[in-house]
């Protein structure tokens, strides 16, 4: 019993240095906001009742991307991007905190018909998921940016 507890803390710390020393993110780099002068391209997102059209998008690593997201929809949407792990935190707290404003970099909040743009520079490869947070549309309201080597 004695030895297990230093073995368990040598193995948490062997993994901490190991993933230090290869540069293994502990997190995903969902990118930053951009600059609008700098953007590449645009792509537009149309939000329905229960999904996003499209639900999958390309870029390219280091782009700048102008997303423009229009609600489509008969309810009000949300479009959030990060990490599943992230965007089912914030879905788990609308659903505990109906009301409470939130003000993320990288939320969209609409109203049916309205169009809104988020330019969004996209720093490193891998994939950002994005969803409406709201109770009832995480399930069925998500999609992917695949952000792809240079």
């Amino acid at each position: 019993m004695n030895k297990i507890i230093p073995l368990v803390i040598l193995a948490l710390f062997s993994t901490h240095s190991a993933a230090a020393a290869n540069h293994i993110p502990l997190e995903l780099d969902i990118g930053k906001p951009g600059d609008a002068d700098k953007v590449s391209h645009t792509i537009k997102l149309t939000q329905v009742d229960n999904m996003f059209l499209p639900a999958e998008v390309r870029v390219k690593e280091g782009e700048t991307i102008r997303l423009v997201i229009k609600n489509g929809g008969n309810h009000k949407h949300e479009m959030l991007i990060g990490s599943m792990a992230e965007l089912k935190k914030v879905a788990n707290m609308r659903r505990m905190y109906p009301d409470k404003e939130h003000a993320e970099a990288h939320l969209v909040q609409l109203e049916p018909g309205e169009q809104k743009e988020l330019v969004w520079q996209f720093t490193t490869a891998g994939t950002v998921d994005f969803a409406c947070p709201l109770p009832g549309h995480f399930k069925k309201m998500r999609g992917k940016i695949i952000v792809e080597k240079k």
